[in-house]
């Protein structure tokens, strides 16, 4: 099923490649208000994980974290996140959690999620998650594994 799934992405990105960013956090071209890139697409990540609800957040309530801006809807969230970052961090870096799986770093889109074992996991799209719920645990074993090989090649060169 992975290598189908596999031909069919190769097919898609030769007609539409999906956006790109670099390195080792998943981030928009630019730079927010704070100075930095902006990640999770400007999605509230707290009321993603508490809520299972992928709300857009606001300059006004940004956070900076290893290099990456985080938009917040509220002043709550933001204070949550700043009090544990790493408890809405999502996986990987924020790019698809599967695509990583493969070796690959493929954009997370907020709006495709899972939330398992207590951990947040970006999908490029529907049928990047379906793959990844086949199987939670040994692919995001896998994940994991890859991660520390490519966390730090730039997405050019995978």
């Amino acid at each position: 099923m992975k290598s189908v799934l596999l031909t069919a992405f190769a097919a898609t990105l030769a007609l539409a490649p999906p956006a790109f960013a670099a390195d080792e956090v998943n981030v928009s071209k630019g730079l927010s208000a704070a100075g930095a890139p902006l990640a999770a697409h400007g999605v509230d990540l707290v009321a993603l994980v508490n809520n299972g609800n992928p709300v857009e957040g606001f300059a006004n309530h940004s956070a900076t974290y290893d290099g990456a801006s985080y938009y917040f809807s509220s002043a709550q969230n933001l204070e949550a996140f700043e009090a544990n970052p790493t408890a809405y961090l999502p996986q990987h870096g924020g790019y698809c959690s599967f695509g990583v799986s493969v070796g690959k770093k493929f954009d997370g889109d907020p709006d495709q999620y899972l939330i398992a074992d207590g951990k947040l996991y970006l999908f490029l799209n529907a049928e990047t998650r379906a793959s990844f719920l086949e199987d939670v645990s040994g692919t995001a074993k896998t994940a994991d594994d890859q991660w520390v090989n490519i966390q730090s090649i730039a997405v050019g060169e995978l």
